[in-house]
């Protein structure tokens, strides 16, 4: 054999090897094909012996599956799957401040629609993540109750999914990505930043728009609840004078009197009595949202 070897030329011994590597290639398809067919022909016994996790994951995966194209739309919606063309500027403030810029340039609002979303994503991306450390789990239990043979051409990527009965499709599942993207007037040069909408990323969002939400409404509320009747009640309390100067409309019957928030609206401050008081106009104006 070796001196048929040694014999050979080149292009022969090229060939030789070639074909080896065929039938190389040719045998481990064979087996290949022989461990998946005995996966799925053992599907049920595997599964049994598996559970509860099993169980778990295959009654996750199809919650997954399901969710999936509402998770997308969602993304979609929100504005935070996309490419954006940016200045220089903005790009390099995207890199310091991700989640101020991701909200800034997305189409995110300040209100409940956005909040239940973002609320939607956060659960799936979670509960996906989650499925998949249990999906690692149930391959290695699965793959202790295999002959040997069988286990060593398995694809350990696929074998929960065989066995549970759920697209390998899920487990191509990547993050979304927001991309803001520079480049040069002249095409010459361009830098971007990427910004992976993770579960983290997506509830630093919430706690953003959640902040700024709540202080909307309550600045909403607290305005709505200052009426005339409760003006003129917290005047004739404060005697018509001013709790910073002491000015009133006994010494000034033009003065213009106006009731003030002790602590402000914008800082949390509520539309009652202990926290309001009488001004004149120029004590307001100074005042500002001062407390």
């Amino acid at each position: 054999m070796i001196e048929f070897l040694m014999n050979m030329d080149i292009k022969s011994y090229f060939i030789l090897i070639f074909a080896a590597i065929i039938i190389v290639f040719i045998m481990l398809s064979i087996c290949r094909i022989t461990t998946n067919k005995y996966v799925i022909k053992n599907r049920q016994e595997l599964f049994d012996e598996a559970r509860p996790l099993s169980d778990k994951c295959a009654k996750t995966g199809i919650r997954l599956l399901d969710e999936l194209q509402t998770f997308r739309k969602y993304i979609h919606e929100l504005g935070l799957y996309q490419t954006y063309s940016c200045s220089s500027s903005i790009e390099a403030n995207a890199a310091n401040n991700p989640i101020k810029y991701l909200i800034k340039y997305s189409n995110i609002k300040y209100d409940e629609n956005s909040l239940e979303k973002i609320d939607y994503c956060i659960k799936w991306s979670r509960l996906y993540r989650q499925n998949i450390t249990d999906m690692t789990t149930l391959t290695n239990n699965i793959r202790n109750n295999l002959p040997p043979f069988i286990k060593l051409f398995t694809s350990r990527k696929k074998l929960s999914y065989n066995v549970c009965n759920i697209s390998y499709d899920l487990a191509k599942f990547e993050d979304p990505v927001f991309i803001f993207s520079y480049v040069s007037t002249a095409g010459k040069s361009g830098r971007s930043v990427e910004i992976y909408i993770t579960p983290a990323v997506l509830l630093s969002i919430r706690s953003e728009v959640y902040a700024k939400f709540n202080k909307q409404a309550h600045s909403k509320t607290q305005r709505a609840t200052m009426t005339n009747d409760l003006r003129e009640a917290i005047k004739k309390r404060d005697n018509y004078t001013c709790c910073i100067c002491g000015n009133s409309i006994y010494k000034e019957p033009n003065l213009l009197l106006e009731v003030d928030h002790i602590i402000p609206i914008s800082k949390g401050g509520k539309t009652e009595a202990s926290n309001l008081q009488t001004l004149c106009w120029r004590c307001n104006r100074a005042k500002s949202n001062k407390m």
